[in-house]
């Protein structure tokens, strides 16, 4: 045993590489790094503190800050909404609005009336009151009700005798009723003559807009967005038509039949063919305006001569006539005669005299050019 430690000690020891002392090297020094700064660590205290409660309080509140944000703009947008749906309400027809409040307790007679009155519903068609004819027969009869009470009021009021009074009172409901049912009729040709005087600027605008290059669908568009009063409603409802399923060709004549205009007439015509057949579109309705406007001066210029012929006559009536019958009455009581008596001259001046000269203004108005 001493034999073999004794050359065991004898023997040359062999040192490692360079390579490996260079990796040993920096292997140790990084352990040693690592052990210098936990004693660091340690010696200072460093460590990840727990959550605060004060922080978590905060977060707490900003969550119910953040939640009261959005209920508050959660109640802005319903009150915006219900102002909205206000101002849509204010902007639908009275009549619409006045429809549905006499509807409830009228249901049972506005139903009769309307199937009693033919032709109501393309009465209503025609003058774009959007209302059903049962609704608008409960209007009617509600509407009647109302001023044939007011009537029975007035008589009572004045002391008319008592038996007169419901006579009173049916007679104008009657009138009232025959008034209402012909305002649908009246309001058509009331839009009528509003399209005879606008179409013609429509004619050029819708010219234009195809010279433009746009096409006919949108120059349609442009007419009913634009103020050309009842002739944009329709051309609104000529596209609203086309939206429900309706070709073009379709909707312009639906247009053709619940209108009555033969300025228009003439150009759905032209549209409708060239739609078929093709050609310029912009030069044809640049001609229909041209016609349409020559056409309205022409009238103008004979309601004016017809005009002149009609005031003089006025004049004749409303002046002269009155002061011969001042002279024939002051002849006739100052020679004693047989003549015109003051009875008479009173029944003159306050029926007859009235009464014709409201028969000139409605000649007068009759040949007015619907323009």
């Amino acid at each position: 045993m001493v034999k073999k430690r004794v050359r065991t000690q004898g023997k040359k020891v062999r040192r490692p590489g360079l390579l490996r002392r260079f990796f040993t090297a920096i292997g140790g020094g990084v352990v040693r790094t690592g052990d210098a700064a936990q004693r660091v660590g340690s010696s200072i205290g460093i460590s990840r503190p727990p959550k605060k409660p004060d922080e978590l309080a905060q977060r707490l509140e900003e969550i119910k800050r953040l939640e009261a944000i959005r209920e508050g703009w959660w109640d802005e947008k319903k009150l915006e909404e219900r102002e909205f749906e206000e101002r849509v309400e204010l902007k639908r027809p009275f009549s619409e609005r006045i429809s549905e409040v006499f509807y409830a307790p009228l249901k049972r007679p506005a139903v009769r009336l309307a199937r009693f009155f033919k032709g109501l519903d393309e009465d209503l068609y025609k003058a774009n009151i959007r209302v059903p004819p049962e609704r608008y027969a409960a209007m009617m009869l509600g509407v009647s009700l109302i001023v044939s009470a007011f009537a029975v009021f007035v008589m009572l009021l004045l002391g008319m005798p008592f038996l007169l009074v419901p006579l009173g009172g049916a007679i104008t409901f009657i009138f009232s009723l025959v008034f209402a049912r012909s305002q649908p009729k009246r309001r058509a040709k009331a839009r009528v003559m509003e399209i005879n005087r606008l179409i013609p600027y429509t004619l050029r605008h819708m010219a234009t807009q195809l010279s433009s290059g746009i096409g006919l669908p949108e120059t349609m568009t442009s007419v009913s967005r634009a103020d050309y009063g009842a002739m944009s409603e329709e051309f609104g409802r000529v596209i609203r038509d086309m939206h429900a399923g309706m070709s073009m060709e379709e909707a312009l004549a639906t247009m053709d039949k619940r209108v009555d205009s033969e300025p228009l007439r003439r150009a759905i015509r032209q549209i409708r063919r060239t739609i078929r057949t093709g050609g310029d579109l912009a030069k044809t309705l640049n001609t229909l305006a041209d016609e349409t406007a020559f056409e309205m001066r022409m009238k103008l210029r004979d309601y004016t001569q017809s005009l002149n012929l009609l005031t003089m006559i006025y004049m004749f009536a409303s002046a002269v006539i009155p002061a011969m019958l001042m002279v024939v009455i002051m002849i006739s009581t100052s020679s004693g005669g047989g003549g015109i008596t003051p009875q008479t001259a009173a029944v003159l001046y306050l029926v007859l005299l009235p009464f014709l000269l409201m028969y000139f203004v409605f000649m007068i108005k009759r040949f007015e050019p619907r323009l």
